[in-house]
């Protein structure tokens, strides 16, 4: 039994639609106001010039391959997409929403850089709706995902939401605050009588740095992590997966240089900072340069009451406003740690301030974890709402709609009659030209003066030796780039902030 309506007819994607390809714009040739400017993720900047007439379709052919966006207007779509501005009267948005539905970046066959070959796509076997029904679909969909986006976005606040709870938590829960009317009930026993120890943190803990030289023996035969910045997960955790292993010999130096215990906080300050943790247990490791473990070595601070007040934002704020500012990479001084201003009520106190804040952190969890349920159950939405409208079962069908051939029909005889695009032409005699060829094209490209170039560079070496229009070029040189062992491959200039190709042999 057909997965579709019976009235509905298979056809190739290529049978409808043109997937033109987009021109180069380099960020310093766009004028920055007018036409929205199209990569292949989306709006990259805004150009006085379209490319389009209308409602565009993009799809991302580099980078974010298989990517679709809808321009509601004229646009520039750049040299990473693939557009489509001609639809033969169907609805512009039923095919935003029929190209998401078909994934296309799963023809993704490239090694190297992602990218898309508009002749795999015109492959792709899709089943036709009748126009009045494609019609319903494409307002039936605009609905519904209007209202999961609505959706989506009250969940992603929610998300904030739960971070500025935990941040008062932390906040009230050092300054006392949730901690009053305990303490209040506890005076007779408070050894502080309500004031507060201030101090700077070495007068409280040591601050070490793991690796004072900075330097590591060689990696060849390790079994040991290095634990760095880029390990911190979360709140609490670490993940060992890509640290760098060490010898056991250099585990046995660190070890014997300053010891490595389990209430140690460790405190990220190259390139990040703060992200206070205790580290990983049950496991032999070694830490970077990029962090500090911070030791408690007074009797009247307990080191869980440190670890929560290292973990204020007022510590990063403070910190940050000591810091050498003129630095590549922000570091932390070692001496600017040390003088962090620390505020320590009693013992007694600081037991009570952080269970009372595990307590509420593990109250904050419980709701985050109902909160990434929830958003996992939205996202799975638009693809589900996209399958069933593409299978038939998100409208009904009207026996009385146009049948789907005399579509196709029109649809045949429109893309006949339609002229072919202008080709760029240069005055030149045809009578020495050479017609394009994958061959020629490969030689010419070796014959270029330099190894980078663009497109429009070669086009115009080209047109001085040879004849071909500009998208049949194109398509060779994108069929070159897909060979298995291709002779070019395409690069982002960084100088240019622009797509250049680069030969790969002399």
């Amino acid at each position: 039994m057909s997965e579709h309506p019976l009235s509905w007819i298979g056809v190739t994607l290529g049978d409808l639609l043109r997937f033109n390809y987009g021109k180069s714009l380099p960020e310093r040739a766009r004028s920055g106001a007018g036409f929205p400017v199209y990569g292949s993720n989306g709006i990259v900047g805004y150009h006085d010039e379209p490319l389009t007439d209308g409602e565009t379709l993009i799809i991302g052919r580099k980078g974010s391959v298989g990517e679709v966006h809808f321009s509601p207007g004229a646009c520039f779509p750049i040299d990473t997409t693939y557009y489509v501005d001609q639809f033969h009267g169907m609805p512009t948005r039923y095919w935003f929403y029929q190209l998401k539905n078909l994934g296309l970046s799963e023809l993704d066959k490239a090694t190297a850089i992602p990218s898309l070959n508009r002749k795999d796509a015109y492959r792709v076997q899709i089943h036709l709706s009748p126009l009045n029904e494609q019609k319903r679909i494409a307002d039936k969909l605009d609905a519904l995902l209007a209202r999961v986006d609505a959706c989506r976005d009250r969940l992603i606040r929610v998300s904030f939401i739960i971070q500025q709870l935990r941040q008062a938590i932390l906040t009230d829960g050092i300054s006392g605050k949730i901690t009053q009317y305990w303490s209040k009930n506890n005076a007779e026993n408070l050894a502080y009588n309500h004031q507060n120890i201030v101090g700077k943190l070495s007068d409280f803990a040591d601050v070490i740095d793991p690796n004072p030289s900075h330097r590591y023996p060689s990696y060849k035969g390790g079994t040991i992590p290095i634990l760095a910045t880029e390990q911190m997960s979360g709140l609490n955790d670490w993940d060992t997966s890509s640290a760098k292993l060490i010898k056991y010999d250099f585990y046995e130096a660190r070890k014997a240089a300053h010891d490595f215990l389990n209430d140690d906080i460790i405190f990220a300050r190259k390139g990040r900072l703060g992200l206070a943790r205790n580290p990983p247990q049950n496991i032999r490791y070694v830490f970077s340069h990029t962090v500090f473990i911070i030791r408690v070595k007074a009797d009247n601070i307990l080191p869980s009451y440190l670890l929560w007040f290292l973990r204020q934002e007022f510590c990063i704020d403070w910190l940050l406003s000591e810091m050498n500012s003129n630095a590549g990479v922000p570091t932390l001084g070692k001496s600017v740690m040390e003088r962090l201003p620390i505020t320590i009520p009693d013992y007694a106190e600081q037991q009570e301030i952080v269970q009372c804040i595990e307590k509420l952190y593990a109250y904050a969890d419980r709701i985050e974890a109902r909160y990434q349920n929830a958003l996992t159950r939205v996202e799975q939405l638009t693809p589900t709402l996209l399958s069933k409208a593409f299978r038939g079962e998100l409208v009904p069908q009207d026996p009385d709609d146009e049948p789907v051939s005399v579509l196709l029909e029109r649809i045949r005889a429109e893309r006949a009659a339609q002229p072919n695009k202008p080709k760029r032409v240069v005055n030149r005699s045809k009578s020495n030209m050479t017609k394009i060829s994958s061959q020629s094209l490969t030689k010419l490209i070796h014959q270029l003066p330099n190894n980078t170039f663009s497109f429009d560079e070669l086009y115009s070496d080209i047109n001085k030796k040879m004849s071909g229009d500009y998208d049949s070029i194109k398509d060779i040189l994108f069929t070159l780039l897909d060979e298995s062992e291709p002779s070019i491959i395409q690069i982002f200039d960084s100088e240019t902030k622009a797509m250049r190709f680069m030969r790969r042999y002399q």
